[in-house]
């Protein structure tokens, strides 16, 4: 989600706004060393007062080369219809990106070179950074051969460290008005020259500005078309934040951009757009103009790693496309109110990505370039981040992802831990962390002991390895085990450690599967008959209540088979057997009466455990699209 557009508005795109009306640094070529410029002084009696004026720029420091994961050259990339996951080289794979904006041409020879050195793959660049000198076009439309030039040149330094193009044509700063400077500045401005009265004429079908903004696009897509490292064009960052946007004009002003840009590449790239996650437009994300959905994560609440896991399953159940994070932050106001172990938080959402069903990790917003424009961070906060994917790079590098998919973990109550996994019926890999290192302060325990999760996994083998990685390089085995089947589940037992932990999940070699590897699969409700009671737990832990369940025997599918009740919630309605999953029983809950916020249609998953105890996981999608995920263990009363 990024409920904060304003606050990310004002401490960054505001100081650019200022760029585009000529306050843009002198260019270097981009080549042989970075040189140290002074830009010409910003008019800071424009600029809010909270605004960091940054008046000089830190010349890019001389760094001595770390060792790195093996370059490889440009990997072929696709995305093929139905899978959730990019092919890389002709196996799925997840694959890390960044977003990288520069102060000089020159600063991208740095940018890519850490890119490439710890496995990026793909870069997003948005062309309306006023590095390369403007948006790009003129008054009349015309592609500016300047800037085009200095994107060639970018571009190459991108092919020479092995990495691919997110080309970005247009971010919403110079489509909005009032107030931050890009509309003021735009070519397309009446004001300038140019045909458009308002942003909104840019959504106006066979309106001057539309047409010459499609030409334009239609331009640079023949330009670029036929070089090895695009990886896929994205129409418009945020379209919904062009002023006067509404779904119906914000979606054909997309799909038209889509037709040009498919009629022109030759390659078939994937194409895609994005939105700010104040609102959804259902109509967008189920277009065919949007190949796979670009979200943007700014959770307020600085719980990146946790959003980002939720938001992915959110669009993944909802959309039968691929999703991946565009750019995400752990605010969208400012990284210099970062406290003090953020950079915890940060890593933490980069191994949060790996497991969360996106098809990409990292695509950081502050740490993959945006924070040089800040004074006080500049290019010594880039440096802190300049390599943190390379583990989780390492740790994925021989995983293949097709047909992984997100896996349901049961924490038991009281539990230490936290985290996701991704897999199918034959491997799997997870993430788990120290559940109570939250912000603002990222605390750690000194240890983590004794702890178990249980998870659902897809068919029917009964044994499986476990091999628990370290994080701190990806490589390192600390612990190995193996887990039994439990009807649908299996419940792992974990080595102790400090902050986080990941791991890989395989069945064992001749381990038998199907009917005769496990007890006949129950019919009724049998199994688990009887009264229930527990407390259930939302993801976050910021909510818990408890629940009481009564469960008849003998009850087959599409029967009422007992009670639910919420005493806390003054909630209590029937529940109706829908299916029996091996050993998980759903159910769905009806006739649900009590407070305004007790109502129908929450799904159960109920599965009984080894210890006699019964894993409950709870999923409701209101109409307008909030949805509830809660998780807790229950015991027989």
């Amino acid at each position: 989600m990024q409920p904060s557009i304003l606050m990310r508005l004002l401490m960054l795109v505001a100081f650019i706004g200022l760029l585009f009306s000529g306050c843009t640094p002198r260019q270097a070529p981009l080549t042989g060393e970075p040189v140290s410029q002074t830009p010409p002084p910003l008019a800071s009696e424009t600029l809010p007062p909270t605004l960091p004026l940054v008046v000089t720029i830190t010349p890019t420091p001389t760094r001595t080369r770390v060792p790195t994961a093996t370059l490889a050259p440009i990997p072929e990339i696709a995305l093929m219809d139905g899978d959730s996951y990019f092919s890389i080289d002709g196996r799925q794979q997840l694959f890390f990106s960044r977003n990288v904006a520069a102060w000089y041409l020159t600063d991208f020879n740095t940018l890519m070179k850490w890119s490439g050195e710890a496995g990026t793959k793909v870069v997003r660049i948005q062309l309306d950074n006023l590095v390369a000198g403007g948006n790009g076009y003129t008054n009349t439309g015309e592609v500016d051969e300047a800037w085009a030039r200095n994107w060639d040149g970018v571009f190459d330094q991108a092919e020479k460290n092995g990495v691919q193009v997110l080309v970005v044509f247009s971010s919403w700063v110079p489509w909005s008005d009032p107030g931050f400077g890009g509309w003021a500045a735009n070519p397309m401005n009446q004001k300038n020259g140019g045909p458009a009265a308002t942003p909104y004429e840019l959504l106006t079908k066979d309106s001057d500005t539309q047409n010459l903004w499609l030409e334009w696009v239609k331009t640079l897509v023949t330009r670029w078309q036929g070089r090895r490292n695009i990886f896929a064009w994205e129409i418009f960052s945020e379209v919904n934040l062009i002023t006067g946007a509404t779904q119906t004009p914000g979606v054909e002003f997309i799909e038209r951009t889509a037709a040009v840009i498919r009629k022109n590449d030759s390659q078939h790239r994937p194409v895609t757009a994005s939105m700010a996650h104040f609102e959804e437009w259902t109509r967008f994300y189920n277009s065919d103009a949007v190949d796979f959905i670009n979200i943007h994560p700014y959770p307020l609440s600085a719980q990146l790693d946790r959003t980002i896991i939720a938001d992915v399953h959110y669009w993944l159940e909802n959309y039968d496309k691929s999703v991946i994070i565009g750019e995400s932050g752990l605010n969208a106001e400012s990284p210099e109110k970062y406290p003090p172990n953020a950079e915890i938080g940060v890593r933490h959402a980069v191994w949060a990505g790996v497991v969360s069903g996106s098809a990409n990790a990292r695509s950081l917003y502050w740490e993959d370039g945006f924070g040089i424009y800040f004074q006080t961070l500049s290019w010594s906060f880039l440096e802190k981040y300049q390599h943190l994917e390379l583990p989780a790079y390492r740790f994925i590098e021989d995983v293949d992802f097709a047909g992984f998919e997100p896996l349901d973990i049961r924490f038991p109550p009281g539990t230490q831990v936290w985290g996701a996994a991704v897999g199918n019926e034959t491997s799997a890999i997870g993430w788990l962390r120290d559940a109570n290192c939250e912000p603002p302060d990222w605390n750690l325990q000194p240890v983590i002991s004794g702890q178990t999760v249980s998870i659902v996994v897809p068919g029917s083998t009964p044994t499986w390895q476990v091999d628990f990685y370290s994080t701190q390089n990806g490589t390192d085995i600390v612990s190995s085990t193996t887990a039994t089947r439990q009807g649908s589940s299996i419940t792992i037992s974990l080595p102790d450690f400090t902050d986080d932990i990941a791991f890989k999940m395989f069945t064992q070699p001749g381990s038998q599967t199907g009917p005769a590897a496990s007890e006949a699969a129950p019919t009724t409700t049998d199994l688990i008959a009887g009264d229930w009671s527990g407390t259930i737990f939302s993801e976050t832990h910021n909510f818990s209540a408890l629940v009481e369940l009564s469960i008849q025997p003998g009850c087959t599918l599409d029967q009422v088979c007992g009670m639910v009740t919420t005493p806390e919630m003054a909630c209590q309605g029937n529940i109706v057997l829908k299916e029996i999953d091996g050993g998980t029983f759903v159910f769905l809950e009806e006739d649900i009466t009590g407070a305004e916020s007790c109502v129908s249609g929450g799904i159960e998953r109920l599965e009984l455990q080894a210890d006699g105890t019964l894993a409950y996981a709870f999923n409701l999608t209101l109409p307008g699209g909030e949805r509830f995920i809660s998780n807790g263990v229950l015991e027989r009363q």
